[in-house]
This record gives C-alpha cells, sequence and structure tokens, in this order.
C-alpha cells in the first residue's frame, strides 16, 4: 500500500527512525487518546518514519514547508 502524499512536516505527531516502533507508538497514541486515523509514513529523507493524523494529508503542496511523504500503514 504505498501511496506518496503531501504532509507539512510539522504536523508531525513523532519522528522515528525504526518502523516498528513507529507503529507501535502510532497504536498507543491512537488507543491512549482515541485519536482519529493515523498513519505511518516514509519521511523525505528515507531516514525517519513519521506519525500523522490521516485527516492532516494534502492533494496537493500548498506552501514550501510541504514535503512528500510515502504513507507505509494506516493506524
Amino acid at each position: 500500500m504505498e501511496t506518496r502524499i503531501f504532509f507539512n512536516p510539522g504536523d508531525s505527531i513523532a519522528n522515528i527512525h525504526d518502523y516498528n516502533e513507529a507503529v507501535r507508538k502510532g497504536q498507543i497514541f491512537k488507543r491512549e487518546r482515541e485519536a482519529d486515523d493515523l498513519v505511518i509514513a516514509k519521511g523525505p529523507d528515507d531516514e525517519e518514519y513519521a506519525i500523522f493524523y490521516a485527516k492532516d494529508a494534502q492533494p496537493e503542496p500548498k506552501a514550501n514547508k510541504v514535503k512528500v511523504y510515502e504513507v507505509k500503514k494506516r493506524v
């Protein structure tokens, strides 16, 4: 399910280098806060995974701060 999508890096809930840790933290965050749908996305630098609210996805870049992320998992 690899989908490229635009996110503002400042909207991320967390940035983590390990994919499995990102998934685990996303699941914990969602359960504890009864959060909306989350996505685990690989950053544009291919070094970090970021956790975002799915609703923060942008169909196209609106500002220079918006970057392309590759969605790896929906939580």
